[in-house]
């Protein structure tokens, strides 16, 4: 009967430390295994406050947007370009019989230079005459500047290539005539018609088409309005 408790005894220790080697400890480790998986399949849990690390498609567009936010710059459309002003108004005239506000657009360019011969002169218009007389007296051709920036001094010459002007300028120099050379842009204008961002939907297709009919060199583009309206403009 002894034999057969200890047997019993031996047995039920052995079945204990069986049980603890194969199955007590691996709850514990499961337990501590779970969070990392999770972690890991999981990409959520990574970021603070549940949020994803890897940004979305919309996250990353929406610095775009909020870059392009605001209201769009205003854009007005640019009927021309014209060298004769009253076809411009013609144009802006037709547009407003049919209800589309427009203004008139005049740009000026330059277009060329001139290359004036001057001599500086003291003394005001008195002195200006008084030198003037005597290069006449020499068959030099000259004229007092009365307007502009160089008036009050006297021209020797308008040349449209500075080389010719160089030239003269030798010539006169070689005879003791202090002459300097100017250059004066020439500007021309050019006109066009605008159509402001309100009426722009007006302009179509069709009506551009029945435009060219009447002004078959008339372009179109799109651009930002002219920050100030030319004279004119009020229909």
């Amino acid at each position: 009967m002894r034999s057969l408790f200890l047997f019993l005894l031996l047995l039920n220790i052995l079945y204990a430390l069986w049980q603890l080697q194969s199955g007590g400890v691996a709850p514990d480790r499961e337990l501590e295994a779970m969070p990392a998986q999770a972690a890991q399949l999981d990409p959520v849990s990574q970021a603070p406050g549940g949020a994803s690390s890897s940004p979305s498609a919309e996250g990353e567009q929406e610095p775009s947007a909020k870059a392009l936010g605001g209201a769009p710059a205003a854009l007005c459309i640019r009927l021309g370009v014209f060298a004769d002003r009253s076809e411009a108004e013609q144009l802006r005239q037709r547009l407003l019989a049919l209800d589309v506000s427009a203004s008139l657009i005049e740009d000026e360019l330059v277009s060329s230079s001139d290359y004036w011969l001057v001599m500086p002169v003291a003394g005001g218009t008195a002195g200006a005459l008084a030198k003037l007389s005597l290069l006449q007296e020499q068959g030099i051709d000259s004229f007092v500047i009365t307007k502009g920036p160089l008036a009050g001094n006297i021209s020797l010459g308008v040349f449209s290539r500075e080389d010719y002007a160089a030239a003269r300028q030798a010539q006169l120099q070689a005879d003791g005539h202090d002459v300097e050379i100017k250059p004066v842009e020439k500007l021309r204008s050019q006109f066009s018609v605008e159509v402001p961002p309100e009426a722009r939907r007006l302009v179509g297709q069709t009506l551009l088409l029945r435009l060219r009919e009447d002004f078959p060199d008339m372009q179109h583009q799109y651009q930002a309005c002219s920050a100030v309206a030319n004279a004119g403009n009020i229909p």
